[in-house]
């Protein structure tokens, strides 16, 4: 076994590897970059080395963490997921410089990092795929070409990389149109590679992704399946194991296929081989794709196996046998996990980001928590936007599902809006109670902001009439009583609300106060922003619109110049955030009066970009 081992990421990704890296004893070193350093990954680390390079890049330097590695005395590097996991070159480079790479050989990552590869070697394996145009190095027309052959709706998908980036479903040729070039900037920014290809859409459908694992001595075997079919925009926001859709006689049926496909490219260590699964016949199954390292997702097969799959990467990268790795398989329970994010459910989801104040995690039964956010850090645009993501285990599903509705509800987060709530009310859900859904439900799954309650507002008022006389009642909740009469005014969502300050009252809250604004969570209505200012611009020309950036980030496109004439629904401007893009569009028409944003300009929540001179 190793002695010493550089991780090669940031987060929570590298927190959990280096967990599993101090319970068995090994020294662990960390990598950051500049405005990473009071990171929480830094912090945990006994050891660490500064890269040189950006926030983003220097994460994406193999030279430079290769030569750390070598240089504090490193034997292997893990990868993590995402960065450099999936860089067949940079395993490559690892191995030439006499470094283990703690993952699948250089030629198994080509294979299947490169998804049109990927799906000739499915066919090679006999395994089913979703028809589609998948042949290298296609251009927009090529595409638009060859389109002509198949039936909308279609996905567009990114040849390399994955996670749901620069994936888009179009219903028709102006829609392929649009989207190409999109696809094309979101799959360059995420994957430095910007190659396409085309699938038909299957809109009825599960996503079930098998665990794999095998040896350098040939041998391979499954740990079962994850469903990852709750998802939204084509990014896992739910995941369980086992899935609910699988009889035994179909799971060795799917996982025979996924290890066929991985001897066909003689695939060492961990990896994911992930199938489109028809809801109405489980029997009819089509390759997707694979990922050749860990999955964010991998807390659930652990919850069910008893497995520690970094444990099992550490053993195999060291060449021992899969049979002495594990030694066998057995699944018990149930497991549910979910991803918090940075991003405003009931606003369309858009990214959100700002200063973590308070994070308060769960400690319910059965529950683990994978997090990388510490109070007082900023989150940015420049990474994805998942925080956190809870994961519990129950004897039976509705117990882990149960457990898992508990632990969110008990998970405090002030500072940044995140889809916790939006979690507990899709949990609650009809469908994910019977497990009657397919990859389209949360696009159609309604989203229910509810006014909010008499109890929050009351406790807004206790709260700012009381100012410094509040008391502490626990360690996380405070109790407010005996205040005067009167009201108070507070802002939800941009309504205003008059509320008469309660008389002795008493309210078991969580809170923080940032100025005039109150963060409020209470265990059973959730978390609330109450402002106490009313944060809309006043718009001072009665012919004007003005047009405010959405979400925190960065604009890639400006798509309008002063003067120029405009529709409702026009493109104006396109801001990444988090590695997505936002169009933001005209909502009158008109002319273009101001641009107050150029290419490249890093912009505010709120912040003006455009205002348009409404036609008269």
């Amino acid at each position: 076994m190793f002695t010493r081992v550089l991780i090669a990421n940031r987060g929570e990704v590298a927190i959990r590897i280096d967990s599993t890296l101090k319970r068995l004893g090994i020294n662990s070193v960390g990598i950051y970059t500049a405005g990473d350093e009071h990171s929480r990954h830094v912090r945990q680390m006994s050891e660490t080395v500064l890269l040189q390079d950006g926030t983003q890049t220097g994460y994406l330097d193999g030279a430079q963490i290769i030569t750390a590695a070598i240089a504090c005395g490193a034997e292997a590097i893990h990868p993590g997921y995402g960065f450099l996991a999936e860089n067949a070159q940079f395993a490559s480079d690892c191995e030439e410089a006499g470094l283990i790479f703690i993952g699948p050989p250089p030629a198994a990552i080509a294979a299947m990092g490169e998804k049109v590869s990927a799906r000739e070697y499915a066919i090679r394996s006999g395994v089913p795929v979703v028809p589609g145009i998948s042949l290298p190095n296609m251009t927009d027309s090529d595409l638009l070409a060859a389109s002509h052959d198949l039936e909308f709706p279609l996905l567009v998908k990114p040849s390399a990389g994955g996670g749901g980036k620069g994936l888009h479903v179009v219903r028709n040729l102006d829609e392929l149109k649009n989207a190409l070039p999109m696809a094309r900037r979101e799959a360059k920014a995420s994957f430095a590679d910007d190659g396409l290809f085309i699938e038909k859409y299957l809109p009825s459908v599960r996503h079930i992704e098998f665990q794999i694992a095998g040896d350098n001595y040939g041998r391979t075997l499954h740990l079962g399946e994850r469903d990852c079919s709750l998802q939204r925009r084509h990014q896992k926001v739910v995941e369980e194991a086992p899935s609910t859709l699988m009889s035994t006689n179909q799971r060795e049926l799917i996982g025979a296929a996924a290890l066929e496909l991985a001897a066909t490219i003689n695939y060492r260590n961990l990896g994911t081989i992930e199938f489109l699964v028809d809801t109405a016949s489980p029997n009819d199954f089509y390759f997707m794709e694979m990922n050749t390292r860990l999955q964010v997702e991998h807390r659930v097969t652990e919850l069910i196996t008893g497995l520690d799959l970094v444990e099992c990467q550490l053993r195999l990268a060291a060449g021992e046998a899969l049979a002495d790795v594990i030694p066998s398989v057995h699944f018990t329970g149930h497991a549910v996990e979910a991803r918090i994010y940075a991003e405003d459910a009931y606003r369309g989801f858009l990214p959100t980001g700002g200063l973590i104040e308070t994070l308060t995690e769960s400690a319910a039964t059965d529950t683990v928590t994978d997090s990388a956010v510490v109070n007082g850090e900023f989150v940015s645009s420049a990474f994805d936007p998942m925080l956190a993501k809870v994961a519990c285990w129950g004897q039976t599903r509705q117990i882990a599902l149960s457990r898992l509705r508990q632990a969110l509800k008990e998970t405090v987060l002030f500072g940044v809006t995140s889809n916790i709530d939006y979690l507990t009310q899709l949990l609650n859900s009809p469908d994910v109670q019977t497990s009657s859904y397919d990859t389209t439900c949360l696009e159609t799954f309604e989203i229910i902001r509810p006014q909010p309650p008499a109890l929050i507002l009351d406790a807004y008022a206790a709260l700012v009439a009381s100012g410094a006389g509040i008391t502490p009642w626990t360690s996380d909740a405070w109790r407010l009583a005996g205040l005067p009469a009167g009201k108070v005014v507070g802002y939800v969502d941009g309504k205003r609300y008059e509320i008469a300050l309660p008389a002795n009252s008493e309210f078991e809250v969580t809170h923080h106060q940032d100025d005039d604004n109150f963060w409020i969570h209470h265990l059973e209505f959730g978390t609330w922003l109450i402002k106490g200012t009313d944060e809309r611009r006043s718009i001072t020309d009665g012919l004007s619109d003005q047009i405010t950036s959405p979400m925190p980030g960065i604009v890639i496109a400006v798509e309008i110049s002063v003067g120029e004439t405009v529709a409702v629904g026009d493109p104006l401007v396109i801001i990444e955030a988090m590695k997505m893009e936002h169009i933001v569009r005209a909502r009158s028409a008109g002319r273009i009066g101001k641009c107050h944003v150029s290419l490249g300009s890093s912009v505010r929540s709120g912040q003006l970009l455009i205002e348009v001179i409404e036609n008269v």
